[in-house]
């Protein structure tokens, strides 16, 4: 494996001299506009997709089932890939997939340019795509404590700027995706999600994987070395066997073959069930991923189903909606950058609790409510600074008390619980608001999202937000 020979080869690298503080900002400039391009690209398909099928169908349940597929996909390939992740190493799953989803996504414009295009081949490609997501997003954020460990960052700095990008990207692509749908038409403003991709593939490749490459080796590779030398001396074992008669020996390397992949499957299920083993020895994660989980399905929605059938029935267009997108993520951008720098010196337990009241049931329950459109807006951008606080102390939380050597299979499983009931929360928006209506349905998610994330303020075990410095958990 590649990520092996770099380890055993260059051992020392990870306190190279050569890691300066201008070559440091590079690395996490690089790191974090690989972020930007590539997540610029999602939230303009995130915009795009929905709105091409609801003007296709005028159907909100199709547009929830579409969602759930990519969706679905995606939380099933996060179940699975944390070994891989592991066995890889995160840069290298992060460029394949994201070069692997451009070139999917970049069907979508060629089909409908050759009239070939149809909701069932949509589905078709959306499945793939989701299933090249999860990985792509749990290789990403395992990247973090890597970043911050090179760049000699706190945590919380690091997670507050990846919040950050992530809330700038949106924003941008949310208020450019708005206008480009309206010039160019849906499928072909996902040219642009390709290219965003493409671009972010590229900075992990030049830039980010070669100075980064070391740490990961180092507190991930142990295992797979260990696992690649008995896998080694298995090989070589069957290779060396020959028949007595002077046979080829071929079916023995055959059944010597199905017995490798046997024990390749074998150590994988073995892997999985190790990340589940230690993430439910790690109590608080565990349950401060299960909110996440919760608030993700309703918010999902919101953003795939409720809000453009919202601007639709208001009698608006694409751009209204990317501007209530962007009311509510240009906000949390600032308020995140601000985290950047605040969040380390914070309480953590009563930001938390304050940024979800925030950027929860009051959006709900102002659409719910028919509220004018200047008054929508000022209750997402009011939303926008509660949540920018939110990513970078749950993150923080997370990653400190996760081991090294498990961070991808246990940052996948969290992420395919975090993204989880997301299918379901497009189905749920899709066929409830087709059968209550739409102000009934946003009613209705708007109090349970209020519900769910006030519960850590009356169970004890969710209030466990103490900081966890290398010193202290010794």
């Amino acid at each position: 494996m590649t990520v092996s020979t770099s380890a055993s080869s260059t051992p020392s690298t990870s306190t190279s001299p050569s890691t300066s503080p201008m070559h440091a900002r590079l690395v996490v400039a690089a790191w974090l506009f690989s972020d930007i391009a590539s997540l610029f690209g999602s939230a303009l398909s995130g915009l795009a997709v929905p709105w091409m099928v609801l003007n296709l169908t005028h159907n909100t349940a199709a547009t929830g089932i579409v969602s759930a597929v990519q969706l679905g996909t995606l939380v099933a390939a996060n179940l699975v890939s944390g070994p891989l992740i592991d066995k890889l190493g995160p840069t290298r799953i992060s460029i394949s997939c994201d070069i692997a989803s451009a070139c999917c996504i970049a069907l979508i414009p060629l089909l409908w340019f050759l009239h070939l295009f149809s909701i069932p081949a949509l589905i078709v490609i959306v499945a793939v795509v989701g299933a090249l997501r999860g990985p792509a997003n749990s290789s990403k954020s395992v990247l973090s404590p890597s970043v911050a460990q090179f760049s000699k960052q706190p945590m919380e700095r690091i997670t507050g700027l990846s919040g950050t990008t992530e809330r700038m990207a949106s924003t941008i692509g949310s208020a450019a995706g708005g206008v480009i749908i309206g010039v160019v038409g849906g499928p072909y403003a996902l040219v642009f999600t390709s290219l965003g991709l493409i671009i972010g593939a590229i900075l992990t490749a030049t830039i980010v994987r070669p100075a980064l490459l070391p740490l990961i080796s180092a507190s991930q590779t142990q295992t797979v070395t260990c696992a690649d030398a008995e896998s080694g001396q298995g090989a070589r074992s069957t290779d060396d066997t020959r028949q007595p008669d002077g046979q080829t020996g071929a079916a023995s390397a055959h059944s010597g073959a199905n017995g490798d992949v046997k024990s390749a499957v074998s150590r994988y299920g073995k892997d999985l069930a190790a990340g589940w083993k230690s993430l439910m020895a790690l109590p608080v994660v565990f349950g401060l991923t299960l909110i996440p989980a919760i608030t993700n399905m309703i918010d999902i929605a919101w953003t795939d189903v409720l809000t453009p059938a919202w601007v639709l029935s208001q009698h608006l267009g694409s751009q209204t909606l990317g501007m209530l997108f962007a009311s509510l993520t240009f906000p949390a951008m600032i308020s995140s950058l601000i985290a950047t720098v605040l969040a380390s010196r914070l309480p953590r337990f009563p930001v938390f609790i304050i940024g979800y009241l925030l950027v929860g049931a009051p959006r709900y329950l102002a659409m719910a409510f028919n509220a004018p459109t200047s008054i929508v807006v000022a209750t997402l951008i009011i939303g926008g600074v509660g949540s920018g606080f939110l990513n970078p102390i749950l993150s923080a939380i997370i990653y400190e008390r996760i081991p090294g050597n498990s961070r991808g299979k246990i940052i996948s499983l969290t992420s395919a619980i975090s993204w989880g009931l997301m299918p379901i929360g497009s189905l749920l928006g899709g066929f409830m608001s087709h059968i209550l209506g739409l102000n009934i349905t946003l009613g209705i998610l708007g109090i349970a999202y209020l519900i769910i994330t006030m519960l850590p303020l009356f169970v004890p075990a969710l209030r466990h937000f103490e900081r966890i410095t290398p010193e202290t958990s010794k």
